[in-house]
This record gives C-alpha cells, sequence and structure tokens, in this order.
C-alpha cells in the first residue's frame, strides 16, 4: 500500500513483528515505500541524532533487557539533542511470549554525561 501511494504518502513506517516460522522481525519502510528487512530500525525527528549510537551500540543476540537498555539509551540521546522529542519513554517488546509493554517516565529517564550546559 505505502508503495503504491509513494507519491500521495509522506511517511516512513517501522513494523515488527514475531511468528513461529521466522522468530522476530523488523521491517523498514522508508518514504518511496519500498520493505526493507533490518535487524533494527529508527525513525522520526531525532533519529538524525542517533544514527550512529545506535549503529556502534546495537549488537546480535542481546537479551531482552539489553534491548530495553540500548533503546532507553538511544531514545535519552534523541531527547537531549532534539527539541521535539521527549516527555517519557515507552517500550514494547515482541516475542513467543506476546507483547509486553513499559513505560519510563520523564524524572526516571538517564541523563547524559555530556548535555551542552547554556553560557549566560
Amino acid at each position: 500500500m505505502a508503495y503504491e501511494n509513494k507519491s500521495a504518502l509522506q511517511a516512513g513506517l517501522i513494523i515488527a513483528g514475531f511468528d513461529a516460522t521466522e522468530g522476530g522481525a523488523v521491517y523498514a519502510v522508508p518514504l518511496g515505500g519500498t520493505l526493507v528487512k533490518t535487524p533494527f530500525s529508527i525513525g522520526g525527528s531525532g533519529s538524525a541524532y542517533i544514527t550512529a549510537l545506535c549503529d556502534k551500540t546495537w549488537r546480535e543476540g542481546m537479551t531482552e533487557e539489553e534491548c530495553r537498555a540500548f533503546v532507553i539509551k538511544s531514545v535519552a540521546h534523541a531527547m537531549a539533542r532534539d527539541g521535539s522529542s521527549g516527555g517519557c519513554i515507552r517500550t514494547v517488546t515482541i516475542n513467543k511470549d506476546g507483547v509486553k509493554r513499559t513505560f519510563t517516565a520523564g524524572d526516571e529517564i538517564p541523563t547524559l554525561e555530556m548535555r551542552p550546559q547554556v553560557v549566560a
């Protein structure tokens, strides 16, 4: 549907799920509608700030808790750099056991060691 309407749509999609045959899978559908299977995907205005961080820190075979920590660290970095990202972090884990949602409130988000400081 995205590819057939690529002239009218301005949306990138991230599609993830789990099935008994393939296990977990992530697909990215960037502008233009191409379907790309990928080990992970990022999107949104803050993604430009964290692409290198995600490329460097993502690794095959992470545990569920390592994946959640990876997401929280990455989103926290995006929030620190992008004025349109922020508030809280919601994660969704999809595996053979089903769907698990977690919520990290704004005051629980880890702060960066090297935040820019405003000098008056």
